[in-house]
């Protein structure tokens, strides 16, 4: 099992990834949404390697992988701006008859700041701080765990 990711994505987010591909997506790439364990990151875009190739049969096969506890604390305009986001640097090139994942030139595609130009930066905004607050707490739980242990060690000695 990979630590990075994780198929345990919530149904409902799961449906809205599927959703929103399908509007999108072209060419017969198939999208499978999964959960992105990394708290870094609101979401990443995985091509199929030659091996999940081989296991699956489809070679056109992308992961797009969610932060499900940022999304959880989103608004659903702000979920649908960021998973259009990632799939937007999914395409199919025609000439090398395969799957391409692009890199972003900035946080955002230019398709994405032409389609969502004036609500862009606060969507980025609200994202980043999203993350903040998320590991604000995971810092917090982290010291009131530390604390506990030393406090249960201290009872220990007594």
């Amino acid at each position: 099992m990979s630590k990075k990711y994780s198929r345990d994505l919530d149904e409902d987010l799961k449906s809205k990834i599927r959703v929103l591909a399908a509007e999108k997506i072209e060419n017969g790439i198939t999208i499978e949404p999964i959960r992105l364990n990394s708290k870094k990151a609101y979401g990443e875009v995985v091509k199929s390697n030659e091996l999940t190739s081989l296991f699956t049969g489809n070679p056109d096969m992308v992961c797009v992988a969610v932060n499900e506890e940022l999304f959880a604390i989103l608004d659903e305009e702000t979920q649908d701006i960021l998973i259009r986001n990632l799939l937007s640097t999914i395409r199919y090139d025609n000439e090398k008859e395969k799957v391409v994942i692009n890199k972003p030139e900035i946080m955002f595609t230019v398709e994405m700041l032409h389609d969502y130009k004036g609500v862009i930066a606060q969507k980025i905004e609200i994202a980043y701080h999203g993350l903040q607050q998320l590991e604000e707490m995971r810092r917090e739980q982290k010291e009131a765990e530390k604390a506990a242990k030393a406090e249960k060690k201290r009872n220990r000695e007594v």
